[in-house]
């Protein structure tokens, strides 16, 4: 893997944005289309993609390297809730959103096209690790900072949590599914690239033109001490401080942990496979370093948070993941360098 290619991708990637965006624009996408395409992409795409990268012939290294995965991810998450608590410790309006926002990225939508493009089938197959972190953290710690409640039901119940714990059974089996079954999943899941940039075009269409002149106006009085302008000021330097952690803070710490890990590894298991190792963390790590989720967005919408926030936000952070991916994938390159583990 290499940051050409990462680049290479994010720009395909973002290209077919693009045309979702016009499209959008082109055809007045309501609200009820755009949720329509969200729920299919969350609960029908993404699960036979996450299905069909597991009906493959079972491989020991391979299996080992999903269980690394899986620890490593939970792991970076563990990590991000406790830097979420550390920095966003007031008690404001969109603390909660601040909080999930940082956490929960677009590994999905982001990743899973990402990945696929610059690692193949096998680095998608390691995402499943981080897939699973990220749907049963969702449900426990995003659930609870909106609704202070747990729900353990939404996680047991979630298809994508459904369609890893299907495909490890699938994977361990001597055999796997007939044709006629794997084809048309293999087919549906194959969607999920193009869909997802579609779904992200559409996303950035359907920001209201009152929002747009909103957030215009609040940044050309940021720096206007005028106090008719202060909650403005507030909310749009949130915003900046949000996006700047999920992005950099965020990137910084799990570059640490996942190199470090990598390190251990190297240092203390030198006979093993440590090609495919590095491609497990490699891939946990640029899972972590996505955009915040559209999952805030829907959480917001669902528990009556500030939306139009949440979605700035979302917005935000995937228009500078351009440049904060690559970056920071490089960043990763150089910090195994120095510490003799390339």
């Amino acid at each position: 893997m290499t940051t050409d290619k990462i680049i290479g991708q994010l720009v395909i990637m973002m290209a077919i944005a693009v045309i979702g965006f016009i499209y959008a624009k082109l055809t007045k996408v309501t609200e009820t289309e755009q949720k329509f395409l969200s729920k299919a992409l969350l609960y029908f795409i993404n699960p036979c993609l996450i299905f069909s990268h597991f009906n493959i012939d079972f491989e020991k290294t391979r299996f080992i390297g999903l269980c690394i995965s899986i620890v490593v991810s939970f792991l970076v998450t563990f990590l991000f809730i406790a830097l979420a608590e550390i920095i966003f410790r007031k008690k404001v309006p969109v603390a909660k959103l601040q909080k999930i926002g940082i956490v929960f990225t677009n590994c999905g939508f982001i990743g899973i096209p990402l990945i696929e493009g610059v690692a193949g089938s096998e680095g998608v197959f390691y995402l499943m690790g981080y897939l699973v972190a990220f749907n049963v953290m969702l449900w426990v710690y995003g659930y609870y900072q909106m609704t202070q409640k747990f729900n353990l039901i939404k996680i047991i119940t979630n298809p994508n949590v459904l369609a890893v714990v299907l495909g490890v059974i699938v994977y361990v089996l001597p055999f796997k599914i007939p044709e006629v079954i794997a084809k048309p999943v293999a087919l549906i899941g194959g969607t999920n690239t193009a869909m997802s940039m579609i779904l992200l075009g559409v996303l950035f269409g359907a920001l209201k033109k009152e929002w747009m002149v909103k957030l215009f106006n609040t940044c050309k009085s940021f720096l206007n001490r005028n106090p008719e302008y202060s909650s403005q000021r507030k909310k749009i330097g949130s915003l900046l401080f949000t996006a700047f952690t999920r992005l950099c803070i965020c990137s910084v710490v799990s570059m640490l942990l996942c190199g470090g890990i990598y390190f251990a590894i190297a240092k203390l298991f030198p006979l093993a496979d440590l090609v495919s190792i590095k491609l497990v963390i490699t891939v946990i790590y640029i899972a972590s370093l996505c955009p915040t989720g559209m999952s805030v967005s829907s959480m917001a919408c669902l528990f009556d948070g500030d939306t139009v926030y949440s979605n700035f936000l979302v917005c935000f952070t995937h228009a500078l993941c351009l440049v904060s991916i690559p970056g920071f994938f490089a960043l990763l390159n150089l910090f195994l360098k120095m510490i003799g583990v390339n």
